[in-house]
């Protein structure tokens, strides 16, 4: 007799719950529950093809399979609210949120350092331009900062200095991501970059990806940067905008 529909520890991978549909196992996985958060979700089931055989009776019993009651996670065949992720398929922790920001704050002062110093004397010029315009403004010229952002010298500096900065971001992250899968403020707050389904450090496209898609947009159009930022509040997997194109997520260092 088939077990009823429900969510039960993944007979492929012990780290998880699949959504058995009362005939057969779906695409359909969360990551198990914590410990003490309901029954053994661990034990053998005893199936050499999980695609085609279902669930023992669903009652306790050695090496049988205990759904897991009261499942927060819904009937993904109903459409139901599925519960946030905490952790990926192989049980690695997600990175905490504000832990995230922190470290994205810190890679933005470094980024900007480096930037400067390698764009010192486009700095240079930018803030002579501003002194002259803080003059005029002082010796009552209504119009100094209007002159300044038509100044040719000043947009000229500035415009350079922002691909600057974009060179420099870009170096940043994405070598980073790709040798080390963290940059120094993710690394600094134990956080590292990887894919949903697969531990190791991204790829090349997915670190080159994950900048296009972050700082890169960001630069372009700031409202897509406050959503990005917003985005790993409600997302299931916490993965930000920058996240999807790659498939990965901010998990916290074993």
């Amino acid at each position: 007799m088939s077990a009823p529909a429900g969510w039960y520890p993944d007979p492929s991978h012990h780290a998880q719950l699949r959504w058995w549909d009362g005939q057969r196992w779906t695409e359909h996985t969360h990551a198990a529950p914590p410990a003490g958060a309901g029954p053994d979700l661990r034990k053998d089931t005893g199936h050499a093809n999980p695609e085609h055989q279902a669930p023992r009776a669903p009652h306790p019993g050695p090496g049988g399979l205990t759904p897991y009651g009261g499942s927060p996670y819904g009937d993904p065949s109903r459409g139901q609210p599925s519960a946030r992720a905490l952790a990926t398929p192989d049980g690695q922790p997600l990175g905490n949120l504000g832990l995230r920001l922190l470290a994205r704050l810190v890679d933005w002062v470094l980024v900007s350092v480096i930037a400067t110093v390698a764009g010192w004397s486009l700095v240079q010029r930018m803030f002579a331009a501003m002194d002259e315009t803080t003059a005029g403004a002082a010796a009552g010229d209504p119009l100094a900062s209007l002159r300044l952002l038509q100044d040719p010298g000043f947009t000229a500096a500035s415009s350079s200095f922002t691909f600057v900065l974009l060179a420099v971001s870009a170096a940043y992250t994405v070598l980073t991501l790709r040798f080390y899968g963290a940059t120094p403020g993710k690394a600094l707050f134990g956080l590292r970059v990887r894919h949903w389904e697969r531990p190791g450090h991204p790829t090349w496209g997915q670190s080159i990806l994950r900048w296009l898609s972050s700082d890169l947009l960001a630069q372009l159009f700031w409202p897509y940067a406050l959503l990005d930022y917003l985005w790993p509040t409600w997302d299931r997997r916490k993965q930000a905008l920058h996240d999807k194109p790659g498939g990965t997520v901010v998990v916290r260092r074993r």
